[in-house]
């Protein structure tokens, strides 16, 4: 046989026993990477990194951002081989975690948007870039705001893109209306608002669930509202720029917007100790409504349980949070097991970070590109 085919068949091998390692454990690529320089070579080229995201699909979870009542931020790492970069979060609280990257705020978080210093920060790369002051309008009374931040590309399939453009999407209701400002990362400015009166022509007055956690679904990011003890959505389209206004059915209840496997809309809530899954979908005759996905019984994963709120989830993963009278849980369906994040009983908002860190080694080869918005990292 000759050699140089021997040696290029042995590579294939070791990159496909190298693909199947775990995507939650960096470190093991890292050490893999020291074996020797064939095995840097394979791990240090482009399209490894490429296919190692297309084969496990899914970003792990690296960690976690808690927010409790007027605390700072920290990101706590659930894979013990995870070193966030620039983790210095003094004096910010966490507002959203999305597409390897984490939206902050300066303490105290403050109720008019426009009194809140903003910044990104890239947990692998270490990066921290703070934005600009948003952009005044006749704004009266607030009624609460929230905030996003994510990949800019609608065509993207968001495996590695945290070093590509982003956006950040502010939404603030007030006496009129709901006003959406949106800050883009490739124009290092702030877009021209828009608006769109209460839903219902002013029969419906929408508040925004402060922080609440959002979705992103159908190129499509949607808020938690309320209008008179009535739950609902606020929808901005990222590709049109249009904002909808939509009350949620009763039975829905108090709970938090996920997003389902297929990458549709969903909705999470708990009732004592019953976890229940909706998803929004269309109907035979092309309507829009919540159907009930799938009930859990949280019960089996805890030694005694007698009430659970959910307070946020992973996208892709099963995976949900709860908070419970003895603290903060993270509760895995695929599993069926709970395990205690913390004690702390006052955690207002959790915000997972999911991302893949594969080693960039200084060897990128140029032979295959990478995908659309995607890192080398």
């Amino acid at each position: 046989m000759d050699p140089a085919a021997a040696l290029a068949g042995i590579d294939e091998l070791v990159e496909e026993i190298l693909l199947r390692y775990p995507p939650d454990d960096p470190a093991r690529l890292v050490r893999a990477a020291l074996v020797c320089k064939r095995w840097r070579r394979i791990l240090a080229d482009a399209g490894f990194r490429r296919r190692f995201r297309e084969r496990h699909r899914t970003p792990p979870m690296l960690g976690f951002l808690l927010r409790p009542a007027s605390l700072a931020a920290s990101l706590t790492a659930t894979s013990s081989s995870f070193r966030p970069r620039g983790g210095d979060l003094r004096g910010r609280c966490a507002l959203d975690s999305r597409h390897g990257r984490v939206l902050l705020a300066r303490l105290p978080l403050l109720y008019n948007r426009l009194e809140n210093n903003l910044s990104v920060w890239d947990p692998i790369t270490g990066e921290h870039l703070e934005l600009p002051k948003q952009p005044r309008h006749a704004e009266i009374v607030p009624f609460g705001w929230n905030a996003v931040v994510l990949c800019a590309s609608g065509a993207c399939e968001h495996l590695g893109c945290h070093r590509g453009a982003f956006l950040v999407v502010v939404v603030c209701a007030d006496i009129d209306g709901v006003y959406v400002h949106v800050y883009s990362s490739e124009a290092g400015a702030w877009r021209d608002p828009t608006f769109a009166a209460h839903y219902g022509g002013g029969q419906f007055q929408f508040n925004l669930y402060l922080f609440d956690p959002s979705a992103y679904a159908a190129n499509a990011i949607h808020f938690m509202l309320y209008s008179d003890m009535r739950n609902g959505i606020l929808e901005y389209n990222l590709g049109t720029q249009e904002i909808t206004q939509d009350l949620l059915p009763d039975d829905l209840g108090r709970g938090v917007l996920t997003t389902t496997e297929n990458g549709g809309l969903g909705f999470a809530r708990a009732d004592g100790s019953t976890l229940y899954l909706w998803s929004r979908e269309a109907d035979p005759g092309g309507f829009m409504i919540w159907a009930l996905s799938r009930t859990v019984d949280l019960g089996t994963m805890f030694t005694c349980l007698i009430s659970a709120h959910v307070i946020g989830s992973v996208h892709g993963l099963h995976v949900f949070f709860v908070s419970t009278v003895d603290g903060l849980f993270s509760v895995d369906l695929k599993f069926g097991q709970a395990w205690k994040v913390c004690n702390d009983r006052d955690i207002r908002n959790v915000f997972p970070y999911t991302s893949f860190c594969t080693p960039a080694l200084g060897e990128v080869s140029t032979v295959e590109e990478p995908n659309v918005g995607t890192s080398s990292a």
